[in-house]
């Protein structure tokens, strides 16, 4: 008698033969569980099982996916689209488009969005992380509270080094985002950003479109567009610190405004042009989609409102300081606290966006529907892609430009 009487008290055999015979390519009991709360019906034909753990009402696997290719892949309340190949590793409440692929030992965590084409090396990790259509990484690489865009295909896209690390947290236990390219890096017009091997990008920094971050630099700085980052060597000397005192705060407020702005203009590419043209079964990922940008955008809010709450103690020490940087350390800690939710709301609610442009939506519409999203980007005529570049720049425009009227800072 078996040791082990109760093994399939679950019922996850009788989960493996239904969806067998719905038509999934599932490698047996032995290497596939399904939780009691996976909708089968959002399994589609097509899709493979090889070796993984699924659980989560909202989980959804696409037709040509396959799910633990390189090893066991435990998959939570995640949406995945079509043609998608997923390695070893753990992902959890993420969204997937179409033929994203991620080779194995990742952690995928939420608010994180991999759209088209996709292509994760081994052993990445990312959370509350966007990366729009065709943009690569390497090995070993760690992205939370980020967007990345750029390049304008698959053989001409914006590239990650094996080694690099987004540094979000800074030694007082603040969170940070950055921000790669823009919004507009949809359009699949950008020049591609490479990010080299073995850097670092110290939370918040904007880098823009054609940039190049050398192999093994830092970037504690913005990186104008079509600039090559090299990091001068810094002061070995050790400087003072003091955890509860703040310097000016302003220009981190306005780099995150700018980040936010950037995923609000997402959200309303895929409100006005990806859902009203999406296919029944693209519907659901791409309202997940919404769901991740929505996500990031909360958090941004609320490490925000976090920090100002902490201003009081390093009020009190810039108080009893004197100097022209103390005097300005003074006005901008009253500053933030009196418009506290204010700032919240310029990021959580910068007001309805101006409608999209007639042009982009009617030459989104005659696209290459068979090809799918990027087909259609990619055929684009070029005056109707510079009216979206300018519909995406005005509601990215938005939080900044408030953030700075909020904060006492005209401009970045």
């Amino acid at each position: 008698m078996s040791s082990f009487p109760n093994y399939d008290e679950h019922g996850n055999r009788e989960r493996v033969t239904r969806l067998a015979a719905m038509g999934v390519d599932v490698w047996g009991p032995e290497r596939v569980y399904i939780g009691a709360d996976v909708a089968l019906e959002n399994i589609a034909p097509g899709a493979s099982l090889v070796n993984a753990t699924l659980s989560g009402r909202e989980t959804r696997i696409g037709s040509g996916s396959r799910i633990g290719a390189s090893g066991h892949a435990r998959v939570e309340n995640c949406q995945i689209g079509r043609d998608v190949e997923l390695g070893a590793g753990s992902y959890q409440n993420a969204t997937l488009l179409d033929s994203v692929r991620v080779r194995g030992f990742a952690e995928i965590r939420e608010g994180t969005l991999l759209e088209e084409y996709v292509d994760v090396a081994h052993s990445a990790a990312f959370k509350n992380t966007i990366l729009t259509a065709t943009v690569v990484t390497g090995s070993l690489i760690k992205f939370c509270d980020l967007f990345m865009s750029g390049g304008t295909s698959r053989e001409d896209h914006s590239e990650v080094g094996s080694g690099a690390i987004h540094f979000n947290f800074d030694p007082r236990g603040d969170k940070w985002g950055s921000l790669i390219g823009d919004a507009t890096g949809v359009l699949l017009r950008s020049a591609p950003v490479f990010i080299g091997g073995n850097s670092g990008l110290v939370a918040p920094v904007a880098v823009d479109f054609g940039a190049v971050v050398a192999a093994g630099s830092i970037v504690r700085q913005d990186v104008g567009a079509n600039r090559v980052h090299g990091e001068v060597m810094r002061s070995q000397e050790a400087q003072p610190f003091d955890r509860g005192r703040y310097g000016m705060l302003g220009r981190k407020f306005i780099r995150t405004a700018r980040l936010v702005g950037t995923l609000h203009a997402l959200d309303a590419w895929y409100e006005h042009v990806r859902l009203p043209f999406a296919t029944e079964d693209q519907k659901p990922l791409y309202e997940a989609a919404r769901r991740q940008i929505g996500l990031h955008i909360a958090e941004r809010s609320a490490r925000l409102q976090n920090i100002i709450s902490k201003l009081d103690r390093s009020l009190v020490k810039w108080e009893q300081s004197s100097g022209d940087h103390g005097a300005l350390c003074v006005a901008e800690h009253r500053l933030l606290p009196a418009n506290r939710e204010r700032i919240g709301n310029a990021l959580l609610e910068p007001g309805l966006p101006p409608a999209p442009p007639q042009e982009l939506i009617e030459a989104y519409r005659k696209g290459d529907a068979a090809g799918g999203h990027v087909a259609r980007v990619r055929g684009l005529d070029d005056s109707a892609a510079a009216a979206g570049a300018d519909w995406l720049r005005t509601i990215a425009a938005e939080p900044p430009r408030s953030m700075a009227e909020l904060v006492g800072a005209p401009k970045l």
